[in-house]
């Protein structure tokens, strides 16, 4: 059995985006659903990795806040 937590950080690392930034030769990642979701890393893998404990704060922070998660309610009739 998966966490609802993991799904749903899951599904927005699928959404991500990655670009390379030559400026300061790193990679960069976000997600358009998530504001202000952003992690920045040497290589891809780790910039995945970062994002993954971006994705979970955030959820933590918009739970406490009361704010809605974009897509979150898909998975609360999946068994």
């Amino acid at each position: 059995m998966e966490l609802y937590l993991i799904r749903y950080i899951n599904k927005m690392l699928k959404k991500a985006k990655y670009e390379f930034d030559s400026v300061t030769n790193s990679w960069c990642a976000s997600v358009d659903e998530l504001p202000g979701v952003y992690a920045q890393a040497d290589t891809i893998e780790d910039a995945r990795s970062e994002l993954a404990e971006v994705i979970e704060e955030y959820v933590f922070v918009s739970l406490q806040e009361g704010h809605p998660l974009p897509e979150f309610r898909s998975f609360r009739n999946v068994a």
